[in-house]
């Protein structure tokens, strides 16, 4: 007989093979308990803000769900056009992650995903999967779940501008004249400061200026809150002695410099002048000027300050810029015709001839004389290396910007408001005022970096300006704060915004997304005064008639938005404001004719 080989089968031992068998069995018994989980999301339906749709997941698991030795965890997908899937996030059912609700697992989450035109029409989706901490290939997948269906983008209908453009040009009109440079001081200080907002380093430059000769005007102001009354003495004098002592150091040239100081009395007059020029509203204009005009004494007008509505808008807007020391500083210089300056403009962008064969107001100026934006780039590039002043990096941000506007492609686009932001940076530590710091906030704001944006708003409104500026700061602010949900911020804003279509298309917003819809009805009428036939105030007229269930203004208002603009037909085809109303015959009418 044939001896028999020994066979090489290897048998797992007895207690493997019920450990592998125990596990398939537990983690089937958790899918199983998973059926009875419980998901909510807030909002529902996920509703887009901004660039962002965020929401709250709450997800509570049956008590015997979670196993020794095993995890639970769910993810979440979103699922739009067609099959394409977009992870969200996943909510991890570990110790520490989660707490007891009425004895049950919970864990409640902020979601969010970025938004998208192609992503209005889509689910959520969630799935458990279930694991063995100790082998982790050994998986169970609960079924996928929708959670949510579409998105509501009613927040998206907000009105902003973003609008500002170059820094106006005046070199042909006139000869240079003083430039200003503005030092801005703590409340009751007079020393000089080096961070934001301080010019201490453009005012070197000056200093290392090759002339013959310099003039320099300092003059001092100080707020009617501030202790004693020669601060705005002292602040000149700071500055003044600062200079000096600089040009001790610094020059080399052996010009001859002229310094006088001087200050602006400490009086109401200054506060009244700049009170009208703020965004307060006109009866609290009124409040405040009777108070300043009337006969008290210094003192019981300060009493009398405080207790007015606008007291609030005084301390973080206004005085802080009533604190500050202007520098004048007068130079001559003499022009070139346009061709000239072209050429020369080119040539010092291409680097053929020396930086200094053109002022920086002849290089800012040689810049408008083209249309070709990659050109002007170059041009205010070259300003920017030849004189390092504020209008330079102002305009060669401004193109920037006006460069990504016109850019489709969303990451060349992003890339393009960074160099802007990094110029108008530049430009606002140089000049700090309003309407340079509105033009980095609004940068951005249309880059999507809202917190950013909202700082310089708040930044710019402080500085002040004429009503129109600040109106317009005001009304940005108050879109960015709608984009952030903060609608009551926003109407706090928007009352500072002036009396315009965009100020009254957002209140109606802000009302309409705080379900107060008689008020939101009364603002967007409004903004039909101001544009009659307007598609957009119509189109949220018939989301208020939606909502109140009112059929005839929903079409009224749906009607005469798609005849004003035939793009909001498939708008409202997929709008879920109007789902209750799709198979309606006044729906479909509306959308007809």
């Amino acid at each position: 007989m044939k001896q028999l080989k020994k066979s090489t089968t290897k048998f797992l031992p007895v207690a493997v093979l019920l450990l592998m068998a125990n596990t398939g069995c537990t983690l089937s018994r958790m899918v199983k308990h998973a059926k009875k989980q419980e998901i909510t999301i807030l909002p529902n339906p996920l509703t887009a803000s901004g660039e962002a749709v965020s929401f709250e997941m709450k997800a509570t698991l049956p008590e015997k769900l979670l196993k020794e030795n095993y995890r639970y965890k769910i993810d979440v997908v979103y699922e739009y056009a067609g099959q394409k899937r977009e992870h969200v996030g996943a909510l991890n059912f570990d110790i520490g992650e989660f707490l007891y609700e009425n004895g049950k697992p919970t864990i409640t989450k902020q979601l969010s995903f970025p938004y998208a035109p192609n992503k209005d029409k889509g689910r959520l989706l969630v799935q458990g999967t279930a694991i063995d901490k100790r082998e982790s290939d050994k998986v169970k997948y609960t079924k996928e779940e929708q959670v949510a269906v579409g998105l509501l983008t009613t927040p998206l209908l907000i009105v902003r501008s973003n609008a500002f453009g170059y820094i106006p040009d005046t070199y042909k009109a006139t000869a240079e004249g003083p430039a200003t440079l503005t030092f801005f001081f703590d409340e009751n200080k007079y020393t000089t400061k080096s961070y934001l907002g301080s010019n201490l380093a453009v005012l070197d430059q000056y200093i290392l200026d090759n002339v013959g000769s310099q003039t320099l005007t300092i003059t001092g102001s100080q707020a009617p809150d501030e202790k004693g009354t020669d601060l705005a003495s002292r602040r000149a004098r700071a500055l003044a002695d600062y200079y000096r002592n600089k040009l001790k150091v610094l020059d080399y040239s052996g010009k001859k410099v002229d310094i006088k100081t001087a200050v602006i009395p400490p009086n109401w007059e200054a506060l009244l002048e700049k009170i009208d020029k703020s965004a307060l509203p006109k009866a609290q204009k009124q409040e405040v000027a009777a108070i300043l005009q009337g006969n008290g004494t210094d003192r019981e007008k300060q009493l009398a300050l405080q207790k007015t509505q606008a007291q609030d808008y005084i301390q973080q807007y206004i005085y802080p810029a009533m604190r500050y020391a202007n520098v004048e500083i007068d130079y001559n210089r003499s022009r070139k015709s346009d061709y000239e300056l072209y050429l020369l403009a080119r040539r010092v962008a291409e680097e053929t001839v020396p930086a200094d064969v053109l002022t920086e107001e002849e290089l800012q100026y040689a810049a408008t004389l083209t249309p070709l934006l990659a050109e002007r780039r170059k041009l205010y590039e070259a300003a920017v290396k030849t004189t390092d002043k504020w209008p330079a990096y102002y305009n060669l941000g401004t193109v920037y910007t006006e460069m990504a506007q016109k850019d489709y492609r969303p990451e060349a686009k992003k890339a393009l408001l960074a160099s802007a932001i990094t110029n108008l940076n530049f430009a606002g530590f140089r000049n700090p005022t309003a309407e340079v710091n509105y033009a980095l906030a609004s940068a951005y704001h249309l880059r999507g970096d809202k917190q950013e944006a909202l700082q310089f708003y708040n930044y710019a409104i402080k500085l002040g300006s004429s009503q129109e500026m600040l109106h317009r700061i005001f009304a940005d602010k108050a879109a960015l704060e709608i984009e952030l949900g903060l609608y009551d911020d926003a109407i706090e804003s928007l009352t500072y915004a002036g009396d315009s279509y965009q100020t009254n298309m957002n209140l109606g917003l802000s009302y309409l997304l705080k379900e107060n819809y008689e008020g939101a009805q009364g603002f967007y009428e409004k903004a039909l005064e101001q544009k009659p036939e307007d598609a957009l105030a119509h189109y949220s007229l018939a989301i208020v008639g939606a909502r109140q269930q009112n059929e005839g203004r929903l079409t009224i208002h749906l009607r005469r938005a798609i005849r004003s603009d035939r793009t909001f037909m498939e708008k409202a085809l997929n709008d879920l404001e109007f789902t209750a109303y799709r198979d309606k015959a006044a729906f479909k009418d509306a959308l007809l004719r």
